[in-house]
């Protein structure tokens, strides 16, 4: 193979842990609701339940659909902490990941994987516990041709992933994080966070609360969209006599 198939840049240096585990705290509804923004399509869903909400920066690898070729040298170059997002331009007829992987990247500490194509070995994936989250599953392998590239800017469930990005996983889906606007960010997920555990200052603990909570927001709006009823005139009136 070519060496100009491949590409492995310098990855930027992780947010610091306590960064990290903030984030985890946070879930994927709130950090979407504070950004509008790169929340992958529901396809690219958890492959089993036993499952825990990560966090973690992105690895990167762009293949052709069902090859593994270069998803192996991806994983390569993982650090612990790490997310591998696998662009497998969202075929599904071939599965480019599997049990066997799924433990030597528990083992090597990442945190999951993260694929717009397919998966197999799902009983064994869950067995483990490990994270994987795909557009589908198939008993079908791979094929080995390559070419790829590792650690460049790709498309995962129609969002843009670049190396070093916070990936953001959890049963309701995956969201991505800009690592380049991370500190512009925080404030205001940390914002959308805090308004979501406190119900934005309404408690929810009964009928007389939820009566205020409705006439405030939801009442006003109701009423604006009932047409308005014509008033009716004497002729009208006698006519429905």
């Amino acid at each position: 193979m070519a060496t100009d198939a491949l590409t492995f840049p310098r990855l930027p240096d992780p947010p610091s842990k306590d960064v990290l585990d903030e984030l985890l705290t946070y879930e994927v509804a709130w950090i979407i609701d504070a950004m509008g923004l790169h929340l992958m399509d529901r396809e690219i869903r958890n492959v089993h339940p036993q499952i825990e909400r990560v966090v973690g920066p992105a690895v990167t690898v762009v293949v052709p659909p069902g090859d593994f070729w270069l998803v192996s040298a991806a994983l390569n170059q993982t650090r612990k902490g790490d997310v591998l997002v696998i662009d497998g331009r969202g075929a599904t007829a071939r599965a480019v990941w599997g049990d066997y992987f799924s433990t030597w990247a528990q083992g090597m500490g990442v945190k999951a994987v993260i694929i717009d194509g397919a998966t197999r070995d799902v009983g064994g994936i869950e067995a483990l516990r490990f994270p994987v989250f795909a557009r589908g599953t198939t008993s079908r392998g791979p094929t080995l041709l390559g070419p790829g590239e590792v650690n460049v800017p790709v498309s995962c469930g129609g969002v843009c992933v670049q190396p070093g990005d916070l990936v953001v996983a959890d049963r309701e889906g995956v969201v991505v994080i800009p690592l380049r606007r991370l500190d512009d960010l925080l404030k205001t997920l940390r914002a959308a966070a805090e308004g979501h555990r406190t119900h934005y200052g309404h408690p929810a603990t009964g009928r007389t609360d939820y009566e205020a909570y409705f006439s405030q927001f939801f009442a006003p709006r109701i009423a604006a969209l009932r047409p308005p009823i014509p008033p009716q005139d004497d002729k009208s009136r006698d006519s429905t006599h």
